[in-house]
């Protein structure tokens, strides 16, 4: 009776246990709460004035460049100087040797001769007899002395020349390598000041753009919608998306080149890594683009240095929200606010470097295609914050396997 007990309580736990992981799964979303036309005006304006900060950054980050090369411009004429220097101390030091070698021969024909002389015997009587010419005699034995003892000291002084311009050279050459090291240094800072100038991130917008884009979102709120300024956005674009219960994929015929996720790929001839926040779908440049499924035109950039011309079209399938991301068009053929259907052609396939010069992070025709929950304008009203709500685009979408081609927009894989 106590084991029938204990199975009991067993068989209870394990069924504790074992319901949640049989439920069904559910993705939570957790939305930001829905903004009012004036909360929205309120953030435009503080765009604005992040803008005139960015601005101001940017002009001192410039200054900074232009420093650092300035200074890396001293270095280099710093060091053709010191080449120089040490060119002419070489050159001196060579000579200095040459006169020590001639000052030390004619120091030894000088002691010759004043050998000769001082035991010469001939010369010795000559100068008994003969006092003036004893006096000469005693002359140029000083004056001989004299030079031997000058060149000596010349030679001294060669010397210390020498030792000195060597250490000179060594002083330069230590110099250049200090002058090396402060070039790289500058070289490294010019680099990292040039990166905070550059977005590289796929999709990102300049804060020029996005405020761009939210004026056109209030113009349309206001005069398109009729928004009162403090209705919540929600409640005043309710019944405004048109419904729809699928995705289709944007291009009729392509082949997947690149999945949602961490990827590691070659760009621009160098291999990088990162976390790829869409499906690619390489297709003909020129190609159609379409709307994934009915919806409005959230947002439109044109001619981001990551990410070309871009739209953003806000959906309800299935009574849920989403905005859908098209990348790397040659061009635009919707605008903000507009009504689109599955069928409506938004741009065409872009991305080319022959073709779409500016756009730095595609190596060839595709279109990529990215996907969040929520709607633009409401739940976020940037890239950050589409970002931060992307999901896998094959939850919704259905796609062939990467490097797999297909021929229409709907056939199941």
């Amino acid at each position: 009776m106590k084991i029938l007990k204990k199975i009991s309580f067993i068989v209870i736990a394990l069924a504790t246990l074992l319901v949640p992981l049989s439920m069904p799964y559910k993705e939570v979303e957790v939305e930001a709460k829905a903004q009012t036309l004036r909360q929205l005006k309120n953030e435009l304006a503080e765009n604005e004035r992040e803008l005139e900060e960015n601005k101001q950054q940017q002009a001192q980050t410039q200054s900074q460049i232009s420093s650092s090369k300035k200074r890396i411009e001293q270095i280099s004429q710093e060091k053709i100087q010191i080449e120089k220097d040490v060119a002419d101390l070489t050159d001196e030091i060579e000579q200095l040797n040459k006169d020590i070698v001639s000052m030390n021969v004619e120091i030894k024909d000088l002691m010759s001769y004043y050998q000769l002389s001082n035991t010469g015997e001939s010369a010795a009587l000559e100068y008994v007899f003969d006092a003036s010419t004893f006096t000469d005699f005693i002359y140029r034995m000083a004056i001989t002395e004299q030079l031997g003892e000058h060149n000596s000291d010349l030679i001294k002084q060669y010397n210390q020349t020498i030792s000195e311009n060597e250490d000179k050279k060594v002083e330069l050459a230590n110099k250049t390598e200090e002058l090396n090291d402060k070039e790289k240094e500058l070289e490294e800072q010019v680099k990292q000041n040039q990166a905070t100038l550059t977005k590289t991130l796929e999709g990102a917008v300049s804060i020029e753009d996005e405020i761009k884009n939210q004026k056109k979102l209030i113009d349309i709120y206001e005069n398109t919608y009729k928004c009162k300024l403090d209705e919540l956005l929600d409640d005043c674009l309710a019944g405004k998306l048109p419904p729809d219960t699928a995705f289709y994929r944007s291009v009729v015929s392509g082949r997947v080149s690149s999945n949602y996720g961490k990827r590691t790929y070659k760009l621009n001839g160098k291999w990088t890594s990162d976390f790829h926040y869409g499906v690619d779908m390489s297709a003909t440049h020129g190609a159609k683009v379409y709307s994934s499924a009915n919806g409005v035109v959230a947002a439109v950039f044109k001619k981001q240095s990551c990410g070309g011309n871009m739209v953003y079209i806000n959906h309800l399938v299935n009574g849920k929200k989403y905005t859908t991301g098209y990348y790397h068009l040659a061009d635009i053929k919707v605008k903000v606010g507009q009504t689109v259907s599955s069928t409506t052609v938004i741009g065409h396939v872009g991305g080319s470097p022959k073709y779409e010069t500016w756009d730095h992070c595609s190596t060839g025709s595709h279109n990529h295609f990215t996907i969040s929950t929520g709607n633009w304008g409401t739940t976020y009203k940037s890239y950050s914050g589409f970002i931060s709500k992307q999901i896998n685009p094959r939850k919704v979408v259905n796609f062939p396997a990467l490097g797999k081609s297909f021929t229409s927009r709907d056939r199941k894989y």
